[in-house]
């Protein structure tokens, strides 16, 4: 039992959080819609449990130097390129990676992950991991000379933090941001689970990933379910106890206080059952595989927790087939003192990665959870002095059993050939290169997200609606989950 005693202020935030059932407040409130709307109806049932795991590192994180060429033409461009961040071979974790043809980087040179990486270069190199090179948020493929003298449809306010990470998050048609596509997978599996169990549940706060048309994403703290704990003055007071529980009683006249109560009483259900559940007798202690890791760490600590207890019968619990979760962790905006801040980032990423995988697989579940990063853009290829500034397209990890991993994935559009990875030269004769080291997407977000979705088990139909732009891309399916 928690005993801290919360100001006004922070009262004020979790009633709201509580009363939405963690709920996206630009949905709920800003279209005036029913908090507890009935779901879309639904036609999948599955004979088996499977659950993504979204890893969103905020500030945009520089897949540059977390992918490092070891050898050949792209260790020399990067070289020139990055006078000041390029890192020395020396301390590199080589990644085992085909040489040449399918699942290699495509460019004939050999790469390495960031010196503070060892565990998801382990996992990687065990064939659990995969890298999906050159990512980024597009409408449809686009090259440097329409982007340099066209004028092609693309994702508005590129380089911009917020515009940015909440395009990754929703893939959305007509560049309007609406509904995030972890939203608009919960409403089609919705109707798979028990009514009472979260769907979609998010450990790191609100944003557009977790908004959907009629499922919203459930928002809790790592250690637990967000909860209403009365200010010392408030909790002493009888009369001002009862008024609060008169709110969401059954029974009121108005509509919306009906809804705000009937909302308010799932919530406060629905936390109870999330902190019996984490108690759950029989629940493995998974402390050990998150040792030195940070936030991100604990949240994947308890989403792990839950993974098993769906799968383990754990009472209230029970009857689950598919899951989304949302963790997040910040802190990549390296502008300055790029070498010293990306560090100990990238410590916790490697270690909270493969703890996850690791503690998965001591369950024999790892087989059934993909979890995968995501970020705003990736950094400019070019120096900001001793930092890197906003740029575009970036490279991702995915990792779990199901992965096909030890390889390299992408789809280059037509523009290099065949190789996954970018071309690391000079700007002027970089065919990558919008301009200031700002590296074109060579795979678009939404082959990322489409090739997730058919590891989830929706259907190509289905698939098309959560992923608008697919249809632009000429290969839908990437390969690197199955």
């Amino acid at each position: 039992m928690r005993t801290y005693n919360p100001d006004r202020r922070r009262f004020v935030r979790d009633t709201l959080c509580a009363a939405l059932g963690g709920a996206s407040v630009y949905s709920a409130l800003g279209g005036m819609k029913l908090l507890q709307a009935a779901t879309r109806a639904g036609t999948y049932g599955f004979a088996d449990y499977r659950a993504l795991v979204c890893v969103f590192l905020y500030g945009g994180n520089d897949g540059f130097n977390m992918i490092v060429p070891i050898s050949g033409q792209a260790r020399t461009d990067y070289l020139a390129v990055r006078p000041t961040l390029a890192l020395p071979t020396a301390g590199l974790h080589a990644l085992n990676a085909p040489a040449s043809g399918f699942g290699s980087p495509g460019d004939g040179s050999s790469y390495g992950l960031h010196a503070s990486m060892p565990e998801l270069a382990t996992v990687f190199n065990a064939g659990k991991a995969a890298i999906v090179a050159n990512v980024g948020t597009l409408v449809q493929p686009v090259t440097k000379a329409e982007y340099q003298n066209g004028n092609p449809p693309l994702p508005p306010q590129l380089f911009s933090h917020a515009d940015q990470s909440a395009y990754w998050q929703s893939s959305p048609p007509n560049n309007q941001p609406v509904t995030g596509w972890g939203g608009r997978i919960a409403d089609l599996v919705v109707n798979a689970n028990p009514a009472n169990i979260p769907t979609l549940t998010s450990l790191g706060g609100q944003d557009a990933f977790l908004r959907g048309q009629d499922v919203n994403g459930y928002v809790m703290n790592w250690y637990g379910p967000n909860v209403v704990d009365f200010p010392y003055e408030l909790s002493q007071t009888n009369a001002l106890q009862n008024a609060f529980n008169a709110l969401h009683a059954p029974g009121q006249v108005n509509a919306l206080e009906r809804t705000y109560g009937s909302s308010m009483r799932h919530s406060m259900a629905t936390a109870s059952l999330i902190d019996a559940t984490l108690g759950a007798a029989g629940m493995p202690d998974f402390s050990g595989f998150f040792t030195g890791t940070d936030t991100l760490g604990q949240q994947l600590q308890t989403v792990a927790k839950l993974v098993w207890a769906a799968n383990n019968n754990v009472p209230g619990y029970t009857g689950i087939q598919r899951q989304v979760f949302f963790v997040t962790t910040d802190g990549y905006d390296t502008h300055s003192d790029q070498l010293v801040r990306q560090d100990p980032l990238l410590v916790d990423l490697s270690r909270s990665l493969a703890g996850f995988h690791n503690a998965m697989n001591s369950v024999s579940l790892a087989s059934r959870v993909t979890a995968f990063t995501a970020s705003d853009f990736g950094r400019s290829l070019s120096n900001n002095q001793n930092g890197s500034d906003h740029g575009w397209a970036s490279h991702h990890f995915v990792v779990g059993g199901a992965v096909n991993g030890t390889r390299f994935y992408g789809d280059d559009l037509g523009h290099t050939g065949t190789a996954h990875m970018p071309s690391l030269a000079p700007s002027a004769s970089n065919p990558n290169d919008a301009g200031y080291g700002q590296i074109i997407p060579t795979t678009s977000v939404e082959q990322y997200t489409a090739t997730l979705a058919k590891w989830f088990g929706l259907t190509d139909g289905d698939i098309d609606l959560i992923t608008p732009n697919l249809a632009n891309f000429n290969t839908r399916y990437l390969g690197f989950v199955s």
